[in-house]
């Protein structure tokens, strides 16, 4: 790891975006308040009362006026970063930012690296590691659920858990190194049959943990669904409605879509929020065209890999083809998490829908629903269908730890593998090291800051400022 990240420098970065009404700027360590009297052209420094506006022009290094700004100052600890912390309320121009950035870097405040803000709270016990890690889950939060965890998190209402677990693991270290010391007393409670079966009971625990991945990715990266169907069935048309843009090229050409196209998007429904993934992908037909093949190899990898499939039929086409297609692709095993949708319902008669519906039981698929992406019809039934179906993944207990970060799951995976091997280990000594190995592999959900290669992983997915 970079070891700037444990310098004592002061830092400064813009904490907002630029180009609107105004923007921030944060400054933190401990020449921020000789640097704000420098820029203030005053003896502000720390005769400022902490946490309270004050208004004052800032001067560039060369003497001339930046800005006419609002300060807000905190003195260490009392500080998200623990150090003394001052934030610059300026005006929104990108220039501006620019200006005060340079006046601080010829004052010797550096700028931030990516989330060294957030590193320094942890480094001063401001936060947990896992507290640290939930900032970018808040930051990047797209819908309730994803929120609610995010908060959830880094309130630390998970940290009680994750604390046990620690001392859990940390006092069966112990034990085991008071087994080896004492090796030849015979004392039961640190016996290497005893101290397995202990940790056996953790590795259950992690192992659930371990279960918990899929979800939160749902949670926050949103659930993956695959628009499949015949050529011109209404795939892109019903995609581009479901956004609300022409994001997909239609045409009354079959074949148009030849590759997968893809958009993030998060979707309302009683108010119910849930984000999702759609994949429209290029329609199944008997074809020699070798572009063609390709996209359909690409469709029916996205069908394998989605959580939720969304078939469209459209009730103008052949049946027989429908049914072909979806028997030659094997997806039988798909049924369970497909929705049907019977399109272009504007265009055929009653008559003509039920006839479809009624051919279509077949397939096995659940539910259908009749859709038109012209008027709108349906539209708001799927999107409470998907949201419906989602409910397995955003549904969760309070408190309950939900893994959101792969390197959180590589740490459980890590973990996992140590306590596996100490359950084999034939020789107290052996087991210690494993449990070692397991205490150490842990770091990133029970907090060390001894670790440079996994802080660096950490904070380096941050933003700028944060």
């Amino acid at each position: 790891m970079n070891k700037i990240y444990f310098s004592e420098d002061t830092i400064a970065a813009p904490a907002t975006a630029f180009g609107g009404a105004i923007g921030i700027i944060r400054m933190s360590g401990p020449k921020s308040f000789e640097v704000l009297s420098q820029l203030t052209h005053s003896k502000l420094g720390k005769a400022i009362e902490p946490k309270k506006f004050y208004r004052a022009l800032l001067y560039s290094y060369q003497g001339n006026r930046l800005d006419d700004a609002l300060i807000v100052s905190f003195i260490h600890p009392k500080s998200y970063t623990g150090e003394d912390l001052i934030e610059f309320h300026i005006h929104g121009s990108s220039f501006i930012a620019q200006s005060l950035m340079e006046t601080l870097r010829h004052y010797h405040v550096r700028p931030a690296l990516a989330g060294e803000f957030s590193f320094r709270a942890v480094r001063n016990n401001k936060m947990t590691l896992y507290q640290a890690q939930s900032v970018i889950d808040l930051i990047s939060s797209s819908n309730e659920h994803a929120l609610e965890l995010a908060l959830e998190k880094f309130s630390g209402q998970q940290n009680e858990a994750l604390s046990q677990l620690g001392s859990s693991i940390r006092r069966l270290l112990s034990l085991a190194e008071i087994g080896i010391d004492f090796s030849d007393q015979n004392l039961p409670d640190i016996s290497l049959a005893s101290l397995q079966s202990t940790a056996n009971l953790i590795l259950q625990k992690l192992q659930e943990i371990e279960q918990t991945f899929h979800q939160g990715q749902r949670i926050q990266e949103g659930v993956k669904v695959s628009i499949l169907g015949l050529p011109n069935a209404g795939k892109s048309t019903f995609f581009n409605a479901l956004l609300n843009e022409e994001r997909s090229i239609t045409s009354e050409i079959a074949g148009t879509t030849r590759d997968v196209v893809s958009e993030k998007m998060t979707l309302s429904s009683q108010d119910q929020t849930v984000t999702f993934r759609l994949e429209d992908t290029a329609g199944f037909r008997n074809t020699t065209h070798s572009i063609e093949k390709i996209g359909m190899e690409k469709s029916q990898k996205s069908a394998e890999q989605a959580d939720l499939i969304l078939f469209l039929v459209d009730p103008n086409d052949s049946m027989e083809k429908a049914i072909e297609a979806w028997n030659i692709l094997h997806f039988d095993s798909f049924s369970k998490k497909t929705i049907g949708l019977l399109t272009k319902i504007d265009k055929v008669s009653q008559y003509e829908e039920d006839i479809a519906k009624n051919y279509l039981r077949q397939l096995n698929i659940l539910e259908w629903v009749s859709i038109s992406a012209h008027t709108q019809q349906g539209i708001l039934e799927v999107i409470s269908k998907m949201i419906l179906f989602s409910k397995k993944w955003t549904h969760r207990k309070p408190g309950e730890i939900i893994l959101t970060r792969s390197i959180q799951l590589h740490a459980v995976k890590k973990t996992i593998e140590a306590l596996k091997r100490a359950q084999e280990a034939f020789e107290i000594e052996l087991f210690a090291s494993d449990i070692r190995h397991a205490t150490h592999a842990l770091s990133p959900l029970i907090g060390s800051t001894e670790m440079d290669d996994i802080l660096n992983q950490i904070f380096s997915e941050f933003c700028i400022g944060k």
